[in-house]
């Protein structure tokens, strides 16, 4: 009897330190997969955005969310409850981009931007961008006055994504993914930015997987939601994309905790100001194109035009 209780005892040591092994282990095991986050703009209707949620909900994923003022005004419940959930909204300013803006102008804007945000969240604004992620040394000074965190500026490493710190400021920069698109030079990883410069969907998903494909360390994926999450043929390349085993999707948080900032002088740091779709000249007009189907709750996405 006593040599079976010696046996019993001495198998549930050895399952527990097995178990401690494999806990360890899995904690200083880094996770496999790109360092993927999901950035939405809105500055249209509330439809893509919903639908965003309602997808990204059945993954148990949140998203930085950088909208327009009148739709935050539009829809304060909404951005109110995604915050509780944990998506970074971020402000803005969408009128003109930041480059060369007295600093004045940019502080009040960002100022605005700031307290609109955090009066409808509750929660402090850490990210701010301004047209096409315009920023210059005047944005951020502005944001280290006003403690804003992040600040959103246009690609300068291809389809990485890189987070820049310069010496003299507390704020860092998000250069987002970045990619060429034929003779049509280069934008963001995103549906309208490709749209607009009259890219298909189809064109899109090729790109989306190979960038998948090049297996960057960190990666941000764009959608103007009013596209992305209503129109269901660029919706799929998304989905698509959420779906992939190559990409560790992550909310704000997370996905700059897996990643470490290049630290240099600001003068060191690249700029990129190429803009090539002011006038969109898309292959197949918004409105032409397939709605998202009624979803399961009910809800129709009627698109914003």
């Amino acid at each position: 009897m006593k040599k079976s209780i010696f046996i019993v005892l001495g198998l549930i040591v050895f399952l527990s330190a097995v178990a401690y092994e494999l806990a360890v282990f899995d904690a200083e095991t880094p996770e496999k997969g790109i360092n993927g986050l999901i950035m939405l703009i809105e500055f249209e209707d509330i439809d893509g955005i919903l639908h965003w949620e309602k997808e990204l909900d059945k993954r148990d994923l949140t998203a930085l969310v950088k909208v327009q003022g009148n739709v935050l005004e539009g829809y304060p419940e909404v951005f109110s409850r995604m915050a509780d959930k944990g998506y970074e909204i971020a402000g803005g300013y969408d009128e003109a981009p930041f480059w060369d803006m007295p600093y004045e102008q940019q502080h009040q804007f960002m100022e605005e931007a700031k307290t609109f945000v955090e009066g409808i969240t509750g929660k402090k604004m850490r990210v701010f961008g301004s047209r096409y992620f315009a920023y210059d040394e005047n944005t951020l000074k502005a944001a280290d006055n006003l403690g804003v965190e992040y600040i959103l500026a246009r690609g300068t490493a291809g389809e990485k994504a890189v987070v820049y710190s310069p010496e003299e400021y507390g704020v860092k920069i998000i250069s987002v993914s970045n990619i060429p698109f034929e003779e049509m030079g280069s934008g963001s990883l995103c549906d309208y930015s490709l749209w607009a410069r009259g890219a298909s969907a189809e064109d899109f998903d090729g790109v989306l997987q190979d960038c998948i494909a090049k297996s960057p360390d960190n990666m941000i994926v764009v959608s103007h939601a009013y596209l992305g999450g209503t129109r269901l043929i660029w919706w799929s390349a998304y989905e698509k994309a959420l779906d992939s085993g190559g990409v560790s999707w992550k909310g704000f948080g997370d996905w700059i905790e897996n990643l470490v900032p290049l630290e240099m002088p600001n003068n060191e740091i690249p700029v990129n100001k190429e803009v090539k779709y002011e006038l969109p000249t898309p292959q197949v007009p918004i409105e032409e194109l397939e709605l998202i189907p009624e979803s399961e709750e009910g809800i129709f996405y009627p698109g914003c035009y």
